[in-house]
């Protein structure tokens, strides 16, 4: 074994020997003094800095164990300290009784003046005076308690009908359309020889889904007219659109749909 070889190893053996340290000081943290804890990661990190010196840059390159095991130490001496900063933030009643016996023990026994003569420089009352406070009224003033109020029943509306929407006469843009529309579908039934026309063939557009949506529209509003009938009919099950007839149209003076 050549001399860099054994140094590598004398190096990785002291790197073992402080992670093994670490993990007996992570284990006493909370138990044991904070200044002899830190002063124990103190030392850990000096050594551990002193053997990273050691190596070349070369050296580690060629080792890679050696630093995987730097890093190592690295994260756990961070691990240690974070544990400690927050075992130190935290209430230990027991540490905190320790401290007061330790105030007030005597020889002679206890002496409970001691931490009075401490808490005085700690919390200072002001002094006040009957004549400071004048005409203040220091007395509480009496509760008055409120008697529940009765919860009140709402009282439902009556339910109104939606008023008939009497037929209106067409004379706007969309009443043009629905002429149009109507005279359409009387070429479209003279040359079907008056035989009802499936519903979803009028109004589907396959290259343009709006007119699809429009066309099914203007059929609904034929519908409510009366001029048209939307039925079931045939084999099939499906809708189909006819003309209405003129005693239909006769018995239905009203707004309605034919279906």
């Amino acid at each position: 074994m050549d001399q860099s070889a054994s140094q590598s190893t004398d190096r990785k053996q002291r790197y073992k020997l402080i992670i093994d340290e670490l993990q007996t000081i992570n284990k006493c943290i909370g138990t044991r003094e904070e200044s002899e804890t830190c002063s124990a990661l103190r030392n850990i990190i000096e050594r551990n800095d002193n053997i990273h010196k050691e190596g070349s840059i070369g050296d580690k390159l060629e080792n890679t164990s050696e630093v995987v095991l730097d890093a190592q130490i690295l994260k756990s001496t961070h691990e240690s300290i974070s544990k400690l900063l927050q075992a130190s933030s935290e209430f230990n009643d027991g540490m905190y009784q320790n401290a007061i016996s330790a105030l007030i023990s005597h020889n002679d026994g206890e002496n409970w003046q001691d931490i009075t003569r401490l808490a005085l420089f700690c919390s200072k009352s002001v002094a006040t005076k009957s004549s400071m406070l004048g005409a203040a009224d220091i007395e509480p003033k009496e509760r008055i308690v409120k008697e529940r109020q009765q919860r009140r029943r709402t009282v439902l509306s009556q339910e109104k009908k939606p008023e008939t929407i009497q037929q209106l006469k067409r004379g706007d843009r969309g009443a043009e359309k629905v002429n149009i529309l109507l005279k359409q579908l009387d070429v479209i039934f003279r040359a079907n020889h008056r035989q009802p026309i499936p519903y979803y063939k009028l109004i589907i557009d396959p290259h343009d889904f709006m007119n699809t949506v429009e066309n099914a529209f203007q059929m609904a509003f034929l519908a409510r007219d009366g001029n048209i009938a939307i039925e079931s009919s045939g084999s099939d099950g499906l809708p189909h659109v006819r003309l209405a007839h003129k005693d239909e149209l006769d018995a239905h003076p009203d707004t309605s749909q034919s279906i």
